[in-house]
């Protein structure tokens, strides 16, 4: 009798450590299913391209079931972040950026794309290549890979925001500003309601923009790349992008 009690103690103790073992595994279960379901990327501060890229990922990401947050810094301190793995990824930019920072992977559906154009005061000024910006005062935003690349070979002037940008050409520092297209929108309209002068931009160079992913997640490449393929095929990510457009000209009129 003795010994069946003593038997009935162990296996009721056999049976406790199962039931705590079998709690345990199943928190540590909700956990990492809860990990894998948020996601956090770097972007450039202040772009209109990083609100339309954002629109778009999120779109993708839900369908994936996955939470996406955003953390908005100066330009080249995000990719270098990005890069670090210390978040998930960069949200957007230019074709290949990864051949110089390694640890990211380049999603291969574009997001959205990106046209590089010059302003100018000067209504007799219209380069279109890069080249033709030769012999001009050039100013650019430090950090912008796009313009960093299409200036390699000319001599400017880097500053660390757009409204910097603008505010150098007021001033007459520069004859020309390098900036995107989208995101030079409200800012361009700003400076002819207050300056009254009228400003001339001429596209330089069209960019498909691309989304990337720090290597660490490279699990996530081919069921994203399948989403983003979905949705460029059914013509949502030119549709986000156009209402964006739309959105933005009728706040600033």
């Amino acid at each position: 009798m003795k010994k069946y009690g003593l038997l009935i103690i162990y296996l009721n103790k056999i049976n406790l450590t199962f039931i705590k073992l079998t709690i345990f595994i199943l928190y540590l279960s909700s956990t990492t299913l809860e990990a894998k379901n948020y996601i956090e990327f770097t972007t450039i501060e202040k772009s209109s391209y990083a609100k339309i890229s954002e629109y778009v990922m999120r779109d993708a990401y839900s369908q994936l079931g996955v939470d996406m947050s955003i953390i908005s810094l100066p330009a080249e301190r995000a990719i270098v972040v990005a890069n670090s793995g210390t978040v998930d990824g960069e949200l957007y930019r230019i074709k290949n950026i990864h051949s110089t920072y390694n640890n990211l992977i380049m999603i291969p559906i574009p997001i959205g794309k990106m046209e590089g154009i010059a302003i100018t005061k000067d209504k007799n000024l219209s380069p279109n290549t890069w080249e033709s910006l030769n012999n001009h005062k050039v100013c650019f935003r430090n950090g912008v890979k796009f313009s960093e690349v299409g200036l390699s070979n000319i001599t400017a002037t880097a500053v660390n925001s757009n409204t910097q940008l603008f505010d150098m050409l007021e001033k007459d520092r520069c004859e020309i500003i390098v900036i995107a297209r989208i995101t030079s929108i409200p800012l361009t309209m700003k400076f002819i309601a207050t300056t009254k002068e009228p400003l001339y931009q001429s596209v330089l160079q069209t960019y498909p923009l691309f989304h990337y992913l720090h290597k660490k997640n490279e699990h996530l490449v081919p069921e994203l790349t399948e989403v983003l393929k979905g949705m460029q095929s059914e013509g949502l990510i030119n549709k986000i992008r156009d209402q964006f457009i739309a959105d933005m000209l009728n706040s600033n009129q």
